[in-house]
Parts: structure tokens; sequence; C-alpha cells
């Protein structure tokens, strides 16, 4: 039971809640930001490939996934459609 929650406490860097903190860090940040770099759209490129990625890991996707960024004022969100074969 203690490994256990070693496992579930620990704080590993290459986790992938850490990842996914990494990741929302940098949507948030781009949120507070008043204008997009070049740095940034790079990183979203990385950001939704990596998405894409994690959900073929678990599902088999049919056809093509559509990721894109909705700006509404000083909020940002993503908007993500991947078709699931056998839905």
């Amino acid at each position: 039971m203690l490994e256990f929650l070693k496992k579930v406490f620990a704080n590993d860097t290459k986790s992938s809640r850490h990842q996914a903190n990494e990741r929302l860090r940098l949507v948030l940040t781009h949120d507070r930001m008043e204008t997009t770099t070049p740095e940034f759209e790079l990183k979203m490129d990385t950001v939704k490939e990596e998405i894409i990625d994690v959900i073929a890991r678990h599902f088999d996707i049919e056809g093509t996934p559509e990721v894109t960024l909705i700006t509404e004022g000083r909020h940002m969100a993503l908007d993500i459609s991947i078709p699931i074969k056998g839905r």
C-alpha cells in the first residue's frame, strides 16, 4: 500500500501528469499574452500533435483529426475533433 501511495504522489517530472500540467501552463500563458509569437505557435503545434498521439494510443482513429485554437477576447480553448473508428 505504501508503494502505491509513493507512486501516486511521487514528483516524477516525466509523468503524464507533469506533461499535462506543462501543456496547461503553456495554454494559460498564451491566454495571458496579447500577441502570438512564432515560438508559441510552434509549441502549440507540438501540443496538438501530442494530444492526437495520446488519443491514437488508446483508440483507433478513422479519418483526419482536427485540433483548432479558438480565441474569444482574452479566452482561448482547444477544439478537438477526432473521429474514432467504430463510432
